[in-house]
């Protein structure tokens, strides 16, 4: 890159001169515009050095909550992804949008060897379809081996290798698994035709998927203990991390739930959590247990705003505004990461994960599958079954008694119902 990046806004225009080089359409770029605009208003003179994925999640909760009327769920998604789009061309200098219908374009060094490497695809037949699938990810890696400062593909060694593979750490599985099939396949390639003096392809990992793989968004007891544990509870952000984590984990509440729970959901008296489903509609109520009672009562009274606010959790600074769920989601992802667990390339990291991990673990401890889909707030088994892919018929035999097993297990984690 050219010219010097010193602020947010600085990077946003980067991005922006690539995506006119590029030859983008004038009217997608103004569609990235109106969010990279924002941000960089509510950025102010951010240096780029600072900016990181959850500035962004929390600058699009605050967009988001003063709209009058809420955007499309496909807005929405490309609200998103334009920051993840900062984010990742802030860390790698590689710009991850695509752009249907144009030509693909091989930045510096790699430019001539990875279009005869294409025509070489062309020449064996293979599809026009694979072809420019392959193409996409060799854009992004010739655009990444440009920023790493290649100037002649002989001096491509294990270092930018590496480097690639761990750039690719954003994406999902199946974008992981076709990138580095591409990757070993143009590396072979280029040893083969004599450009570089090594083969480097063994050096790209193995990664075993199929259509119907994924990387298991549940963790561990012990990660999810040790995430908890690593938790400063001796300031207002880490009191009130702590009880919004806890509904997740201890409970399995949505981010969506914990983002809406009212001073209203919460029946001291009965010892019980009890809410509308915002995914479903549905009524949930749940055990309150002794620490997740406890975290909350410390965080209204040591961590909270003071505010005539109806809900529970508030941002801790500026207005005292209720939290959304990307901001839930970007707690989560920072307490397992300050707890250094460690999160794959394609695993879930927010409160869904924590949900998923409360479900196996009590699948783990043989709880009945009725009463599993009871702790989540399932209509049937049959999601239950899917959303832990598992056998229903491994099941059909458990007959024990449901709520009592379950609140046994509960009382494990982290007690009953408070006591007054």
């Amino acid at each position: 890159m050219e010219n010097q990046i010193d602020t947010v806004a600085d990077l946003v225009g980067t991005i922006v001169a690539e995506m006119d080089r590029l030859n983008y359409k004038p009217s997608v770029i103004k569609q990235y515009r109106i969010v990279w605009d924002k941000l960089c208003t509510h950025s102010g003179e951010m240096p780029v050095s600072d900016f990181s994925i959850e500035h962004g999640m929390d600058f699009l909760e605050d967009v988001l909550h003063i709209r009058s009327h809420p955007l499309s769920e496909s807005t929405s998604h490309r609200w998103m992804k334009a920051i993840y789009v900062v984010s990742d061309f802030n860390r790698t200098g590689v710009l991850t949008l695509r752009k249907p219908g144009r030509e693909f374009v091989f930045a510096g060094a790699a430019a001539v060897p990875f279009q005869t490497y294409v025509d070489s695809m062309a020449a064996k037949g293979l599809s026009a379809a694979h072809i420019r699938n392959s193409s996409t990810y060799l854009e992004r890696l010739a655009a990444f081996l440009d920023h790493a400062g290649l100037v002649d593909i002989a001096g491509l060694d294990h270092v930018h290798v590496h480097g690639f593979v761990e750039s690719l750490a954003i994406y999902e599985l199946p974008t992981i698994y076709h990138t580095v099939c591409v990757l070993r396949g143009v590396l072979c390639y280029l040893h083969e035709e004599g450009l570089v003096p090594r083969d480097l392809s063994p050096l790209v990992p193995r990664i075993r998927y199929t259509k119907k793989a994924r990387i298991p968004s549940a963790y561990s007891r012990g990660e999810v203990e040790q995430m908890v544990a690593a938790i400063d509870r001796d300031n207002p952000r880490g009191r009130r991390d702590l009880a919004l984590i806890l509904l997740a984990a201890r409970l399995g509440l949505r981010a969506s739930d914990i983002a809406g729970l009212r001073f209203s959901n919460l029946k001291w008296e009965q010892d019980a959590i009890e809410i509308v489903q915002h995914k479903t509609g549905r009524v949930l109520v749940l055990p309150l247990l002794n620490d997740v009672g406890e975290a909350i009562i410390d965080y209204l009274r040591n961590a909270r705003p003071h505010s005539d606010s109806e809900y529970v959790f508030l941002k801790l600074n500026g207005p005292c505004e209720p939290m959304r769920p990307l901001s839930i989601h970007a707690v989560v992802h920072t307490r397992l990461k300050a707890a250094g667990v460690a999160i794959p390339p394609g695993k879930k990291h927010g409160p869904h994960a924590l949900r998923h991990s409360l479900a196996s673990a009590l699948l783990e401890k043989k709880v009945p599958l009725p009463a599993i889909s009871a702790a989540l707030g399932h209509s049937d088994t049959g999601s239950t079954a899917a959303y832990l892919k598992i056998d229903l018929g491994q099941l059909r035999g458990c007959a024990l008694d449901v709520p009592g097993l379950y609140q046994g297990y509960l009382d494990s984690l982290g007690g009953g119902g408070n006591e007054g």
